[in-house]
């Protein structure tokens, strides 16, 4: 899910709590007055579809997944509980901080995942949401392989806990060994120019070097 909305690109986590703090709190209520321009307290679906379509690059029909999810009493619209904790999903995502959020607020996401009110996650469940946090269809079956311990297909709170856990060190030990590949990189690169400017000028004494570290 890739977020578009300029709204949701100002706005940033406490990264002590991962939720929004009370300033951007406040604007989201004034923004939602707006959206709600029937003075209900709520958005039905058509807002809903709408206010995402601009906000993000889901398909409609993720969209009407997403709201029918949020519509927790069946009553065809979306209070403010539930679309501030939309935002703070989208505030994640966009600052690529969604493990984290998880991490910070994992009962929640597990109460998200947990569509039916069963009390685990089913693979078909992780598969139909999971797109929130960026998870792809891949990803989801490695998941379940790893962390279902009963082997039923089914995360209760403690492997949806674990595989939280889990993907923090994973994302952490991705970003370190980027870092040490782009450390490595460098040197391999001066490497390669001095080696060429030698070639030059063994080959070509009197032409100017034309590799330099910019130029590769």
């Amino acid at each position: 899910m890739i977020v578009k909305w300029d709204f949701v690109k100002r706005l940033h986590l406490d990264a002590k709590c991962g939720l929004l703090n009370a300033r951007s709190v406040n604007l989201l209520v004034e923004l939602f007055k707006m959206l709600d321009w029937r003075g209900t307290g709520s958005l039905d679906d058509v807002q809903f579809q709408c206010i995402l379509s601009h906000a993000t690059d889901l398909k409609e029909s993720q969209i009407y997944k997403i709201f029918d999810l949020f519509d927790l009493d069946g009553s065809g619209s979306v209070e403010f509980d539930e679309f501030y904790l939309l935002i703070c999903i989208l505030v994640a995502m966009k600052d690529g901080t969604a493990k984290n959020f998880m991490f910070q607020n994992w009962r929640t996401c597990f109460e998200i995942l947990d569509a039916g009110g069963s009390g685990d996650v089913s693979r078909k469940e992780f598969q139909t949401l999971g797109f929130l946090f960026n998870f792809t269809p891949k990803a989801i079956r490695r998941i379940y392989q790893e962390f279902d311990v009963t082997g039923n297909s089914e995360l209760d709170n403690e492997d949806f806990q674990l595989f939280v856990l889990a993907a923090i060190e994973l994302q952490a030990d991705i970003d370190r060994k980027g870092r040490m590949a782009r450390q490595a990189y460098n040197p391999l690169i001066q490497r390669i120019s001095k080696l060429m400017n030698g070639l030059i000028g063994m080959c070509y004494p009197d032409q100017e070097k034309q590799y330099g570290n910019d130029t590769l």
